[in-house]
């Protein structure tokens, strides 16, 4: 008799539910969680190694797998991951790193890790309908918007409309929009992408080239149409960099772009090779698999290798077409004749 009336308290006891704290409610300010926008399998000790380079927090970062193709960024100090998160989109491998806030109580292997911010241009709009208005309808268009860049009013002629928006990265890239002003004038304004990542040319969805398609194996090859292409991507221009009047090549003589090269890839740049020390004259590490910016948990080793990748503020050098020639875009999107109206004599 006793031992039931033990055990009916004991199942009172596990029925009486912890109070959760206010305060924890909300988002874990120093962690994200992400995925890589691949369907193959990602290498994790590559993918550690080369994001904690390519980062290079001050206080470190500690990068672990939760399962489920999923990451676990931590970070120690908000200025670390303040930086990380504007510089959204990153890339593994030329793949999209899909990256997002903490949420304290939600499972992170069933987290939905589908949006990521983009910067997008808006171009070929006549100079009267270049503003704020026009600018969160085009967000909205595309996405959520999130800034508008008032920066390009600075640079002088403005040529195209700067929007920061958040994308769903499953479904296709939106390529133009009609614009209605008044009720007679018609055109269409032309997005491009900035650090635009590798993306279908036929069903115009991020994350796989066109020869891994599902669309291959619902139509017949002969009525594919390849509607995309990359004309999407911003083009990067790259300032030119002027030689300081001070400089000198070895035999004395003023230093000009054709004789730096030289000295670029002459033995001063191999200067501290041998004394073991790199290009900013401190001591390498001996270990080259050991990344100085990863911060194990407990006395787990970290292994890993280098590889190739694109930083934030790279641009992709060229993107897979398999061979196949690609003429001009088919605009057939649905949702491009729904257009964006703007009235009269509004500025």
């Amino acid at each position: 008799m006793e031992d039931a009336l033990e055990n009916l308290r004991l199942l009172d006891e596990e029925e009486e539910a912890f109070q959760e704290d206010e305060g924890a409610a909300g988002c874990d300010q120093l962690c994200l969680v992400g995925r890589c926008l691949k369907v193959s399998v990602v290498y994790f000790p590559s993918l550690r190694n080369t994001m904690a380079d390519l980062w290079h927090p001050i206080r470190g970062i500690c990068i672990t797998e939760i399962g489920e193709k999923r990451y676990l960024f931590q970070f120690f100090h908000r200025v670390d991951i303040e930086r990380v998160v504007a510089g959204i989109p990153w890339f593994f491998n030329n793949h999209m790193l899909i990256l997002q806030k903490v949420l304290v109580g939600v499972n992170l292997t069933v987290m939905e890790l589908n949006h990521s911010e983009f910067w997008i241009q808006v171009h070929e709009l006549p100079p009267g309908l270049m503003s704020v208005s026009m600018a969160k309808q085009f967000g909205d268009f595309c996405g959520k918007f999130v800034e508008y860049d008032t920066s390009i009013l600075t640079l002088g002629v403005q040529n195209y409309i700067r929007i920061r928006v958040c994308l769903n990265v499953v479904v296709p890239l939106k390529r133009k929009k009609k614009v209605l002003v008044g009720k007679s004038m018609v055109v269409y304004a032309r997005l491009k992408y900035e650090k635009l990542s590798l993306f279908c040319f036929i069903c115009g969805k991020l994350g796989h080239g066109e020869s891994y398609c599902p669309l291959w194996l619902t139509i017949d090859s002969s009525k594919i149409v390849f509607g995309w292409d990359l004309s999407l991507r911003t083009v990067v221009r790259r300032r030119s960099m002027v030689v300081s009047r001070w400089l000198r090549v070895a035999d004395g003589s003023p230093c000009n772009e054709g004789n730096l090269a030289g000295v670029e890839d002459g033995n001063s740049v191999n200067v501290g090779k041998d004394l073991g020390l790199n290009s900013r004259g401190f001591v390498r590490n001996v270990n080259p698999n050991l990344n100085p910016n990863l911060i194990p948990l407990g006395f787990a080793q970290i292994q890993g290798v280098g590889t190739s990748i694109k930083g934030h503020d790279g641009s992709i050098a060229d993107m897979s077409s398999d061979g196949v020639a690609y003429g001009p875009m088919e605009l057939a999107l649905v949702e491009k004749d729904d257009p964006i109206t703007f009235p009269d004599g509004k500025k």
